[in-house]
């Protein structure tokens, strides 16, 4: 059967047309391994390869660009480019369900304090060297940032717990925490952690990736745990109450 044909088989399921070939379009990207940046074919060799009018294809590039997958770049040698798939775009097609169920922050931070620990004893057992290393890198980070900029020790702290989610060895569990994070961290972005108590969170970090390093689960468990519990505790005293606000879709 050809594409085309999948997809005018699929629409007389009662599936949107544009529904069907998105999903078809992934299918096709993840089977043909295209990497991020890359641009997929011109419309007019689309139309023809899946059999399908204008108006379908453009509304399925376009379902495919909200969810993240990919961005349409205007003008001459524009058209439909690969995004990476991260935790960036599931966090924002997260946050949409999160503000229709009327999630509220201080939630999402119970989600995230319930995970990370979990992860940090998962990173401990799995000990994959490359992972070991790369958190290595992320704690000598960490502990240089101490007196940085407050935008460079943010981004220290983002790639020591990416560092962890990775180490773990388990993909969907990281893709579930990054996301968590990121939605935190977008909505915390005017929270500043005090520079005097910047040195206190570097330590405990610091001593979560060494208990992770050393191959310690319970150990790096119980210091993830107590670390997420003191920094939601300081955030939400920045944030005077604002936790409770319902996360917004974006």
């Amino acid at each position: 059967m050809s594409r085309g044909a999948h997809v005018a088989t699929a629409s007389r399921r009662g599936e949107k047309k544009s529904e069907v070939l998105a999903r078809q379009i992934l299918r096709d990207v993840v089977g043909r391994r295209l990497r991020p940046g890359t641009t997929l074919a011109p419309e007019a060799a689309m139309l023809e390869e899946y059999e399908v009018g204008r108006t379908t294809l453009r509304e399925a590039l376009r379902i495919l660009e909200v969810q993240g997958i990919l961005t349409i770049r205007p003008g001459p040698g524009g058209g439909p480019v690969l995004a990476e798939a991260g935790s960036r775009s599931y966090a924002r097609t997260s946050s949409l369900f999160f503000q229709a169920g009327g999630v509220r922050l201080h939630e999402v931070m119970e989600a995230r304090a319930q995970m990370e620990p979990v992860m940090a004893r998962l990173a401990a057992e799995n000990r994959d060297r490359r992972a070991v290393e790369r958190l290595e890198r992320a704690v000598a980070q960490l502990e240089a940032s101490a007196a940085a900029p407050a935008a460079q020790f943010k981004e220290a702290g983002r790639e020591f717990l990416e560092a962890i989610a990775d180490a773990a060895g388990q993909p969907v569990l990281s893709l579930f925490c990054r996301a968590l994070d990121d939605v935190v961290s977008e909505r915390m972005a005017r929270f500043s952690l005090p520079v005097h108590k910047r040195g206190q969170v570097v330590a405990r970090q610091a001593a979560i990736g060494r208990a992770i390093i050393r191959g310690n689960p319970s150990a790096a468990e119980r210091l993830m745990r107590d670390h997420i519990r003191d920094h939601n505790r300081t955030a939400a005293e920045g944030r005077g109450g604002g936790l409770k606000s319902v996360v917004s879709w974006g």
